[in-house]
């Protein structure tokens, strides 16, 4: 809902859909377009804009990302809702699942635990995206993660 530039966003939203349409899988994948809004993300992450990366500001971010995602699982009766942010490892994966339980009883829908950098996840998903030749941004996307990261 917050990557910016917008030329950013749609970089990686054109290669999601890449990526579904190149991928061979036992069961259908549909790919759906959550709302765009950078206003919300500013408004949850006032006064936390000069916070390091990793810190109160990601985890606002982690739980505005994570909440819509749990409202649209639970509304359109999905079991589950998870998240491939635990992929990265500069991703704090007990915050994302921390936040992941709470949402489940909020929204009565069960949270997929992950860490999904664990057991090699991350060399694996730099693996796939060599196979499937992907873009791999060098940032979460947040407007306020350092200029030279970007």
């Amino acid at each position: 809902p917050n990557i910016m530039p917008n030329i950013e966003y749609k970089k990686r939203l054109e290669e999601q859909i890449r990526l579904i349409e190149t991928v061979t899988t036992k069961y259908p994948i549909t790919f759906i377009e959550g709302d765009y809004d950078n206003n919300l993300f500013l408004e949850q992450v006032k006064g936390l804009e000069k916070e390091p990366e990793g810190s109160t500001r990601c985890f606002k971010c982690y739980q505005l990302r994570l909440s819509t995602t749990a409202q649209l699982a639970s509304t359109s009766n999905y079991d589950y809702f998870t998240t491939t942010l635990t992929v990265s490892p500069y991703k704090n994966a007990n915050k994302i699942n921390e936040i992941g339980k709470t949402l489940e009883k909020k929204y009565n829908i069960k949270y997929l635990y992950s860490d999904f950098k664990k057991r090699n996840g991350y060399k694996e998903s730099i693996k796939l995206s060599e196979k499937y030749n992907l873009y791999r941004q060098q940032y979460c996307g947040c407007q306020f993660t350092p200029k030279e990261v970007k």
